[in-house]
């Protein structure tokens, strides 16, 4: 609060100042010369007449709002030896300046200073240094109680310079829409998508494609035909990264939309309905049941007002606000949200009507707020895509540097002429680059997303799917995603017994507790659910148990904050009856009796005593605690005054209530901790009943660490980072800006964090995590546009799935990876021995290269991807984020063992054709290697030397669906994408080798026999692979 504005810079201690002129001096001596000066000038001896109050004798604030500043100032001076201002003896002045544009900052700021700064006072006497100063507002802040002090209303018609009955007039309206600027959230900039979409062309990896296209067309090259080949895959890979990486956000246009559309307000006496856009500070309104509250604004008027914050706030219960002038309307720490008399923007009246004058519009409404801080937050990318982004980059340039070195030899060393060698580097860039990788993740990521979509996860850009998979810290809001949103009756204290609502039904004299609650009630069932969630809990409870639900209500003294009770009186057949129903202590305040074994008896103190110990107890356990009274009345003469009716009442019991917990969440609790991933309750709601949730779903342990709000804000860096850094302390009570620190400071600490949220307090917390979950049900668009995953039924157990399918996909990216660069070798090395090894024919041709990368290995890498998680995914550790998707041991694996084995098929296959076609005699590559000038016989030889290619990656692909079962227990025609994908390899084969697509890729058929023998390589790969997994399932059993 203060310090936030406060410096050592900003501080003076004053021991010689004799009179206010000395104290105005030393201020404007600070003051650079301009407009703020001459401002600060011309209000300076004003400032005796429009002084804060009412903070003792010895302390002034003089403050104003000034349109020459932007920022706030605030100067603290400490006059030691005091001066005397009129009667008044001063020795502490804070002079507060605010930009014109932020009267909700300067209210609040006056609300807390009020509170602050006399609490302070007599330490800061003692103060000698500026330093010192600081020290004391820094202790003052953390201790002070209460947390804000409350202006009276004449001081808020004051200071927003307003009439409380007529409101602003229109011209003085008009000039603060002038001023003020439109009752609307800025719309948020975002990056056009013709400019992404150009932007996923031009990667390194598409500008050296670019380069090669362009290089294929140049005289002397003359390879046409290879240059609109790379032309497509460049254009293929633009699209996949431009549907793989593009996603808008709407955060704020969702933030937009929450606020009113019209709204009345009171101008000149008159009461008018006005664009809600056009509210300006000081403008006086009106509202009623439903409606939403257009600007953050101070009750001068109530009836009977409950409002739902939940979008702010979290909480899950509705909140009554009212019209309050006392000093102190809350005791100690508290929220500047949770001010009883204040209404803010975006949440909604669900009963009762109020007046208000408005104070914050726009951006200087605490929605407003929201949304500056989430438009602030830029999106980075997962870790997914800097992975990608590095892999490619990496490749790219090892292709690059492996062609050009290369390109050098073969025109400097083996004798090639400069096409020659040109062709050459072409060659070996394309058989280094995985042209098919992008499609291939883009492709199986899309089905990790329609997996999810069928477990009820709503993925909303691709790349979150695998962040699931390696995220280490699940940051859960309470309400709604562990409970059920539902406020339900979990137990009764009846008879002097506990008793479930199962057995409540049992006991002897039940209907009059039943009764109590269904007859003291404003809520209804009929048609639709309406009404406070308390209320309609205590109607459940009721349907179908109570038998007689005929009784008339014929009079009502309605819930109000001081008595926190509510009574009424029913009329039936037989009796007439007041119920009551309220806090434990206010109803056995008004009780003399109580019902006890099945009779009515006089209530001692004893027995007062135990049956609040009785309440307490259920409240310690994070209960809501309602208790219930009740005595018949003589409706002949009937005296329906509120002291008659709530007097002498017989104390009945009470209803322990609560937010039911979802039957799956202990489970899906369980299996995070059993997968190495930390849960962290962060939530709005009461500390005693997100500790006693927590500790019934496993969070925390027995004895879970609860961390208010205010205990947050007293906590340096260093101290939070200590407790988020292991274990699972549970954060109650916290505002939209500490549950961001928190995501902040939690992925400084390495950490993949993942954040549920539901409401617009959610917005800035749900931008910045790595994947942001929003609620599908409840959640708000607010919460669904900043997230980056919905999940349709509310449930934490869904998250779970889907962070078990994130697993899968990156086990998935993993496999088809290897499988991908499996081939390459059996790519490259024939360019290696075409221009190292002198008259030795060129084995694969670059086309041929193509026809393998965006060709016959493409269907079946994504039938890898479609793969569902392995038995066992959720009994590993989360995956390290510096764990790289393709290493240089990955690539080396892939390279000399799978990749060896596919090369040496394909070359015993092409010997095996050498010596049963060709008698022994090496088939010559074409001078120049002009293709066209090739014979029938070399063609085939190409053949041979491609079609084992795709025997090996057959059982190459099956033997990669898992690490570790065997292929022959597993159950191979479960996944149809992969034999799909085998049976398109062969179609493709059979094109290239038969159709005019041959003069193309320069194929030719050859005999039956040696297709046939090109299976051999099937065998062997099959073998080696399942030696490799016997190996792997020893080293896992003994694990």
């Amino acid at each position: 609060m203060l310090l936030e504005y406060l410096n050592v810079n900003s501080i003076h201690i004053l021991p010689k100042a004799k009179n206010w002129e000395d104290v105005s001096f030393e201020l404007l001596r600070k003051m650079e010369e301009g407009p703020f000066k001459n401002d600060l000038q011309n209000r300076i001896q004003s400032f005796p007449n429009s002084l804060f109050g009412d903070l003792g004798p010895h302390i002034l604030i003089p403050h104003f709002r000034s349109v020459h500043i932007k920022t706030p100032e605030v100067f603290l001076f400490l006059i030691p030896q005091g001066i005397l201002m009129g009667e008044r003896f001063v020795q502490l002045v804070v002079f507060q300046i605010i930009p014109e544009t932020q009267p909700s900052l300067h209210l609040r700021l006056l609300h807390g200073l009020s509170s602050l700064l006399p609490q302070i006072f007599d330490e800061l006497l003692k103060c000698n240094s500026e330093s010192k100063v600081l020290s004391v507002v820094q202790r003052g802040e953390s201790d002070m109680k209460p947390s804000y002090k409350n202006l009276n209303q004449s001081q808020i018609a004051f200071e927003l310079q307003t009439d409380l009955q007529n409101g602003l007039n229109h011209s003085e309206a008009k000039v603060r829409l002038k001023t003020f600027g439109k009752n609307a959230i800025e719309k948020e900039k975002s990056t056009p998508v013709i400019w992404k979409l150009i932007r996923s062309f031009f990667s390194l990896f598409a500008v050296l494609l670019w380069v090669a296209t362009a290089l294929c067309f140049v005289p002397g090259v003359d390879m046409p035909e290879l240059g609109i080949a790379i032309f497509v895959v460049v254009v293929i890979n633009g699209i996949f990264s431009f549907f793989q990486e593009s996603k808008s956000d709407h955060a704020v246009e969702a933030l937009r939309k929450l606020l009113a559309q019209d709204c009345p307000v009171i101008r000149e006496g008159v009461t008018t309905t006005v664009p809600a856009d056009e509210i300006v500070p000081g403008d006086l309104i009106v509202l009623s049941e439903g409606d939403i509250v257009p600007a953050d604004c101070r009750i001068i008027e109530s009836e009977d007002v409950e409002v739902d914050n939940s979008s702010l706030t979290g909480e899950s219960t509705s909140a009554r606000r009212y019209k309050s002038d006392s000093e102190i309307v809350l005791q100690g720490k508290f929220l500047w949200l949770e001010m009883p008399n204040i209404l803010f923007a975006g949440s909604s009246l669900i009963k009762g009507k109020a007046k208000a004058i408005v104070f914050g519009t726009g951006q200087s409404t605490e929605i407003g707020q929201i949304a500056g801080i989430t438009s602030k937050i830029k999106r980075e990318e997962s870790p997914l895509q800097k992975q990608l982004r590095q892999t490619v980059i990496s490749i790219s340039i090892f292709a690059f540097v492996i062609g050009i070195v290369f390109l050098i030899l073969g025109y400097l060393v083996a004798g090639l002429s400069f096409v020659q060698a040109f062709i050459f580097f072409i060659g070996i860039f394309v058989a280094n680059v995985p042209e098919g990788l992008l499609p291939t993740v883009t492709l199986s990521l899309a089905l990790g997303v329609s997996r999810m979509a069928k477990r009820n996860a709503i993925l909303k850009d691709l790349s979150s799917v695998e962040t699931l998979g390696c995220t280490t810290v699940i940051c859960s809001d309470k309400t709604g995603t562990l409970t059920q949103n539902q406020m339900r009756v979990i137990e009764v204290y009846f008879d002097s017994s506990s008793l479930t609502p199962q057995e409540l039904e049992k006991k002897e004299g039940n209907q009059v507790f039943l009764s109590c609650g269904y007859h003291c009630n404003n809520a209804s069932l009929e048609p639709t659910p309406f009404g406070d969630p308390t209320e309609l809990a205590l109607l459940y409870l009721s349907q179908g148990r109570l038998k007689d639900t005929k009784g008339k209500r014929i009079y009502t003294n309605a819930f109000e904050s001081v008595r926190k009770r509510m009574s009424v009186v029913v009329k039936s057949d037989n009796f007439t009856t007041a119920y009551a129903k309220g806090g434990p202590v206010e109803i056995l305040s008004i009780c003399t009796h109580v019902y006890e074994n099945g009779s009515v008896v006089l209530l001692d103190e004893t027995k007062r005593s135990n049956l609040k110990k009785a309440s307490d107890y259920s409240a310690s356990q994070g209960y809501r605690v309602l208790s219930f009274a009740y005595k018949l009345v003589n409706e002949e003469n009937p005296s329906w005054g509120q002291d008659s009716i709530e007097s002498n009442m017989v104390y009945l019991g009470h209803c322990c209530l609560a937010d039911p917990v979802r039957p799956k969440v202990p489970e899906a609790i369980a299996k995070c901790h059993t997968a190495g991933i930390r849960i962290l309750m962060v939530t709005g709601d009461h500390p005693l009943t997100a500790e006693s949730v927590g500790r019934s779903i496993g969070i925390g342990g027995e004895s879970p660490v609860v961390i208010t709000g205010v205990e947050l804000d007293k906590m340096n860096d260093a101290s939070l980072r200590e407790w988020i850094r292991k274990g699972e302390p549970i954060f109650a009570r916290v505002s939209p800006s500490q549950k961001l620190r928190i995501v902040t400071m939690l992925q400084g600490l390495g950490e993949i964090v993942a954040v549920t949220g539901d409401g617009v307090n959610d917005g800035p917390a749900l931008k910045k995590a790595d994947i942001g979950i929003a609620m599908g049900k409840r959640g708000t668009e607010v919460a669904k546009e900043a997230a980056r995953m919905i999940i349709v039924d509310d449930d934490f157990a869904t998250i779970v799935d889907a962070i078990e399918e994130g697993r899968g996909v990156f086990d998935n990216i993993r496999k088809f990876s290897a499988y991908v660069l499996n081939s390459n070798p059996q790519e490259l090395i024939p360019f290696l021995l075409w221009a190292l090894i002198p008259g030795f024919p060129l084995l694969m041709t670059v086309m041929g290269v193509l026809a393998v990368d965006v060709g016959t290995d493409l269907i079946p890498a994504m039938g890898l991807g479609a793969e569902p998680p392995e038995k066992g995914i959720m009994f590993r550790a989360p995956r390290n984020r510096n764990e790289k998707l393709i290493s240089i041991r990955f690539i080396l694996r892939s390279y000399l063992v799978e990749g060896m084995i596919l090369f040496f098929s394909c070359l015993a296959t092409y010997f095996y054709f050498v010596y049963t076609e060709c008698n022994g005699v090496l088939p010559l590559s074409p001078k120049g290697l002009n293709m066209a000038e090739a014979n029938s016989i070399y063609l085939q030889s190409l053949t041979a030397f491609f079609f084992p290619t795709i025997t090996v990656q057959i059982a190459n692909v099956l033997c990669k669906r898992s690490r570790t079962e065997s292929v022959f227990q597993m159950d191979l025609f479960s996944n149809k994408i992969i034999w799909i994908g085998i049976g398109f390899s062969l179609f493709l084969c059979s094109i290239f080798f038969y159709t005019d697509l041959s003069t193309i890729y320069y194929f030719a058929p050859v005999p039956m026999h040696v297709y046939v023998f090109a299976f051999h390589g099937t065998v062997v790969m099959v073998v080696y692979s399942e030696i490799v997994k016997y190996f792997r399932r020893k080293r896992f059993n003994r694990i």
